[in-house]
C-alpha cells in the first residue's frame, strides 16, 4: 500500500503542473517568442524548442527532486491509508497521458523506419564531403531529406541530382547536415512523447524557424545563398515532392513559405551574431546558480509543506 500511494501522489501531482503549465505554454508561446525576441532563427528555434518541452521537464524534474522524497522521507510506512479518489483520478489521467505519448512516437518511429527501408532499397551511397552519411535513391523517393533520429542519414534521390548543379547540390546537402547536427528528428521524436493538445501551432512555428536555421547554417557567402535559393526553387518543381514520414526533415518539408525563405537568401548579409557565441551564458549561468542555491537552501522546508499538501490531497 505504501507503494502504491507513492505512485498515485507522485502521478497526481506531475499531472497536476504539466496540465497547467501546458495550458499556459499552448497559449502565452507567441507573446514569450516577441518578447524575448532572439536575434537569430537557430536562437528562435532553440527558444520555441525549450517552451515546447518545458511542461514536461517541469512536472518531470519536481516530481523527482520534491515529490518522491517528500513522501519517502516524511510519509510513515506503518499506515494503512488509502490513496483517495482525486489522487487515483489524477494518477490515471497521467499514466492516460504517459500511455499516448509512448504509442504515438513508437507509432511514428515505426512508420519512418518502414519509409526508410523503402527509400534505401536500391540505393548507394555518396561521396559527398560532409559529416553525415549520404545516400543516393530512387527517383520515386523524397528529393533531399535527412532521416534518423540517433544515427541521421542525408538521401538524394536522382531526380533532385539531375535538377541541381553541383554547386547547388552542395548547398541543399549543408542544408540537410544542419538539420542532423541540429538533432531536430530527435526533437520532433520528443514533440510526440510529451503529448498535449493545443501544441500545433507552437510546433508549426519551431519547424519553420528550424528551416530558415538550417538555411542560415548552410550559407557563409552570397554564392551560396544563391546556390540555395536556386535549389529550393528547383525541387518545389519536381513531382516527387510530396509529404514525408513523420520523423524526417525535408529541404521543404514542414516549410510552406517558400517566397520568403528565397528573398532571405536573394537579401542574404553577413550577420553579426555569431560574432559573440555563448554570450547568452553570461546570463544564463548565475540565474541558474541563483536557482540551484535558492532550492539547497530551502529543500526541507520544501519537503515539508509539499508533504502537507499531499496530505490534503489525499483526505
Amino acid at each position: 500500500m505504501f507503494v502504491a500511494r507513492g505512485i498515485g501522489i507522485s502521478l497526481a501531482l506531475c499531472v497536476l503542473l504539466y496540465v497547467p503549465a501546458s495550458l499556459a505554454v499552448s497559449r502565452g508561446w507567441d507573446l514569450c517568442l516577441k518578447v524575448c525576441r532572439p536575434r537569430s532563427a537557430r536562437g528562435s528555434a532553440n527558444l520555441l524548442f525549450v517552451l515546447r518541452m518545458l511542461p514536461f521537464m517541469l512536472a518531470s524534474v519536481f516530481t523527482l527532486v520534491f515529490t518522491l522524497p517528500s513522501f519517502l522521507l516524511l510519509e510513515p510506512r506503518s499506515t494503512d491509508e488509502a490513496v483517495g479518489t482525486v489522487p487515483l483520478l489524477l494518477g490515471l489521467g497521467c499514466v492516460a497521458l504517459m500511455g499516448v505519448g509512448i504509442v504515438q512516437a513508437a507509432s511514428a518511429q515505426m512508420r519512418t523506419s518502414r519509409a526508410l527501408a523503402q527509400w534505401l532499397d536500391g540505393s548507394t551511397a555518396m561521396d559527398s564531403g560532409v559529416t553525415v552519411p549520404v545516400f543516393r535513391t530512387r527517383e520515386d523517393a523524397p528529393s533531399l531529406t535527412v532521416t534518423g533520429v540517433c544515427a541521421p542519414r542525408v538521401l538524394v534521390s536522382e531526380a533532385a541530382i539531375t535538377a541541381l548543379t553541383a554547386p547547388e547540390l552542395r548547398a541543399a546537402l549543408k542544408h540537410e547536415v544542419a538539420h542532423a547536427l541540429a538533432s531536430d528528428n530527435l526533437k520532433k521524436l520528443l514533440f510526440r512523447f510529451s503529448v498535449f493538445p493545443g501544441m500545433a501551432g507552437l510546433e508549426r512555428a519551431w519547424a519553420e524557424q528550424t528551416e530558415l536555421a538550417a538555411d542560415d547554417a548552410a550559407v557563409s557567402c552570397s554564392r551560396d545563398a544563391l546556390d540555395l535559393a536556386g535549389a529550393l526553387i528547383k525541387v518545389s518543381r519536381l513531382t516527387t515532392l510530396r509529404p514525408q514520414a513523420a520523423l524526417t526533415t525535408g529541404l521543404l518539408h514542414a516549410s510552406n513559405a517558400l517566397g520568403t525563405r528565397v528573398q532571405r537568401l536573394l537579401c542574404w548579409q553577413p550577420s553579426a551574431e555569431s560574432a559573440t557565441p555563448g554570450a547568452h551564458w553570461g546570463y544564463l549561468v548565475p540565474l541558474l546558480g541563483g536557482a540551484l542555491a535558492l532550492v539547497v537552501v530551502t529543500y526541507g522546508a520544501t519537503l515539508t509543506g509539499l508533504h502537507a499538501v499531499t496530505e490534503w490531497l489525499v483526505r
